[in-house]
């Protein structure tokens, strides 16, 4: 009987747990436990319910193109739970020179792919149009090395479509700051589509052009590009942990320390209590992996200590619908920097996803900190509180007063991907060879979004059945 262990219940750990349990179902000989620190499993994914509302303390959704989430929805049998964005509502805003301006049809992330929305677009300046049109005429960058985003869209499209569109919007999505992201370890299509077709603009139209001819020969997805779960995704985890009957999962079970050597480890819990195991995967944020590393891999901590995080906070409001101020007539909408506001960006969640909110409510959600702003993430409740209301007052004109707000922090858990960070973690994965029997999983590496981590896992639990089948081989 071989033994595993998973430090980490967020959902990386929870997807090697599910994985594991199916090798045991089959008939594998193996035992597995998962050790979570704190008292809830799910790391960042955690939903509340109220009155009806659906509250996400964390990520309110997954990507569809990136296929492990909606494989590990389908494995735990909750396919059919699976809900997307509403069609009715699909306008996103951009708060720009005191107003909501629409996004226009046809821009993909910062790349127009129509020329007359993005013409008459109030969005940018003439001279901010004429810049990203350069686009087609500039250059292909000369070698592979990797670039920060802000220096990526600098020069392919300038310095406008940087502070209205690439900043608060790609790296909105990391809560990152521009300038030191790369652009390599978040956004390879862009580098790809360079390399490809030199221009960007003609390689998003030669990929859409490709999208139309192959969506002639295949039935449309059912999938919208964001995903949820009806009752939130804290369903996905509490299924996850009911569907690995053979595993046993510890809450408040905080490791202190690894030790051992090839296929012969031990973990010691705070407080007391040693257990032994052939495997070992380490599904924690960076900064603990690189805690626990540190005794038994020094080098490979050394490593990871070079992945930074930062803070973030989100404040959910719900409002009654009648009387409300704003028609709420699309997604939400994104912040620059340069608009010296608070938040950083708001969903307004009852339009965006069906059955966030009950009957005459109406829910938004505001996002607030990362690496730009991080000091407003660390503030009190009632301060984020306070400055969350002045900006939608400011911004949407917003003057009721919530009948709920909740605020959660989230100190220290975005994973910050700075230029060179696969080739960090290159040399961090060449360092553990020298380790068999030790695994990672998790944000911390490869991708930091819900299938990313999920797809991290499956692969740290596939690495460890090889491991150790390989191992019961050769003892033979």
């Amino acid at each position: 009987m071989k033994k595993i262990i998973i430090i980490g219940g967020g959902i990386a750990g929870l997807a090697a747990a599910t994985r594991i349990q199916q090798e045991i179902s089959a008939g594998t000989q193996l035992e597995c436990a998962l050790f979570e620190g704190s008292e809830r499993f799910g790391g960042k994914i955690s939903t509340e319910k109220m009155d009806g509302f659906v509250i996400e303390r964390g990520p309110d959704s997954f990507i569809s193109q990136k296929p492990a989430a909606i494989q590990f929805c389908k494995q735990l049998g909750i396919e059919d739970h699976l809900v997307g964005t509403n069609p009715e509502t699909p306008n996103t805003y951009v708060y720009t020179g005191g107003k909501l301006v629409t996004m226009p049809d046809g821009l993909s992330l910062m790349i127009p792919t129509k020329f007359l929305p993005f013409a008459f677009t109030p969005l940018f300046s003439l001279m901010g149009k004429i810049r990203m049109a350069f686009d087609l005429l500039i250059p292909k960058k000369a070698d592979d090395s990797d670039e920060s985003l802000a220096s990526f869209v600098r020069r392919r499209m300038g310095e406008e479509a940087l502070r209205k569109m690439a900043e608060p919007m790609l790296a909105g999505i990391y809560a990152s700051d521009p300038e030191t992201m790369s652009i390599g370890s978040t956004f390879p299509m862009f580098v790809e589509t360079e390399r490809k077709y030199r221009s960007l603009i003609l390689g998003m139209l030669a990929r859409k052009k490709a999208m139309l001819l192959n969506a002639n020969k295949r039935p449309a997805s059912k999938f919208s590009l964001f995903m949820t779960l009806k009752d939130g995704l804290g369903e996905m985890v509490d299924t996850a942990i009911k569907k690995s009957p053979d595993v046993q999962f510890q809450s408040g079970a905080r490791v202190e320390s690894i030790s051992g050597k090839e296929g012969d480890w031990s973990v010691y819990l705070e407080g007391g209590g040693e257990y032994k195991a052939q495997a070992v995967i380490l599904a924690t944020p960076g900064h603990i992996t690189a805690r626990l590393l540190q005794p038994v891999a020094p080098a490979a901590a050394e490593v990871l200590k070079q992945v930074k995080y930062v803070s973030t906070a989100t404040v959910t409001l719900g409002y009654k619908k009648e009387g409300f101020s704003h028609a709420l007539d699309g997604f939400g909408f994104v912040v620059p920097k340069c608009e010296n506001r608070s938040i950083l960006a708001c969903t307004w969640t009852s339009s965006k996803f069906p059955h966030r909110a009950p009957e005459g409510y109406v829910m938004l959600r505001c996002y607030l900190g990362g690496a730009l702003r991080e000091d407003i993430a660390e503030k009190d409740e009632h301060t984020m509180t306070r400055l969350v209301r002045q900006d939608l007052k400011e911004i949407m004109g917003i003057e009721e007063k919530p009948v709920f707000c909740k605020v959660f922090h989230n100190r220290k858990s975005n994973v910050q991907y700075q230029v060179n960070h696969s080739v960090r973690i290159d040399t961090l994965m060449k360092e553990l060879d020298a380790f068999p029997g030790l695994f990672l999983a998790g944000s911390a590496y490869r991708g930091i979004g819900i299938p990313d981590c999920i797809q991290s896992g499956n692969e740290s639990a596939e690495s460890v059945i090889q491991f150790l089948a390989d191992k019961s081989k050769a003892e033979i």
